[in-house]
């Protein structure tokens, strides 16, 4: 079976989680600074930026100039610094806020889907995705996933990454494509055009982005920030 419409790709932020985290971090603080560097992380650099002028921060720390030109622009009331923490009182305020920091308890903002494009039946011994990494110990339903490396999924999860594909928790399965990926559910089931998460909530039983760390051996902001431009961000309050 097959999906035969434009495929969802998506990143929904929870605007309303980084207002309270940022809320719950600042409590004691008289004055404190936002790095959000890489587009906030992945996350999206003005609607972020906004929420957090709203609720107090006093400065933000940018990537570039052109950053720092697109929040004036946009009349958020803060000061900005380029490149780097710089001078000045107050905390700065990083990866924690977006639920990034393995050593700071604070929730995600982020929750990454993909669309299932296909699902087929498979034999025992059939051989996945490039160079046949992967092969199936025993007849199973393999699900392809429309994310790849085009959209900044690295291809180191290949073979390790969590997934949950409705009430079945996956892994990614073979080398991750430009395109796509694929997901062994075994006699779990799936239909096209249902979602795929690749991190999310753990109160919700979903991987989480610190998973996807611990799995791969790499930072939680790295897969954040690193995530492409055809993931449509949807940002909510």
């Amino acid at each position: 079976m097959t999906a035969g419409h434009g495929v969802r790709r998506r990143a929904t932020i929870d605007l309303a989680v980084v207002r309270s985290t940022a809320a719950t971090l600042t409590a004691s603080l008289h004055d404190s600074t936002a790095d959000l560097r890489a587009d906030a992380y992945g996350h999206g650099l003005i609607p972020v930026a906004r929420e957090l002028s709203a609720a107090g921060v006093g400065g933000f720390v940018v990537s570039r100039i052109e950053d720092a030109a697109a929040l004036a622009d946009d009349g958020v009331d803060a000061r900005v610094v380029v490149g780097g923490p710089g001078p000045g009182s107050g905390a700065l305020l990083g990866p924690a806020l977006f639920g990034l920091d393995p050593d700071v308890d604070t929730p995600p903002a982020m929750r990454l889907e993909g669309e299932i494009i296909a699902v087929k039946r498979v034999a025992a011994d059939r051989g996945v995705s490039y160079g046949y990494t992967y092969r199936t110990e025993r007849p199973t339903t393999l699900v392809l996933v429309a994310l790849g490396y085009a959209d900044g999924i690295l291809r180191v999860a290949s073979n390790k990454a969590p997934v949950q594909v409705g009430p079945t928790r996956g892994r990614v399965t073979g080398r991750i494509a430009m395109d796509q990926f694929v997901v062994d559910i075994g006699d779990g089931e799936a239909e096209p055009g249902g979602p795929v998460v690749l991190f999310g909530d753990p109160a919700r039983n979903e991987p989480t982005v610190h998973d996807w760390a611990d799995a791969l051996g790499v930072a939680a902001p790295v897969l954040t920030s690193r995530l492409g431009r055809r993931i449509e961000r949807v940002h909510r309050a």
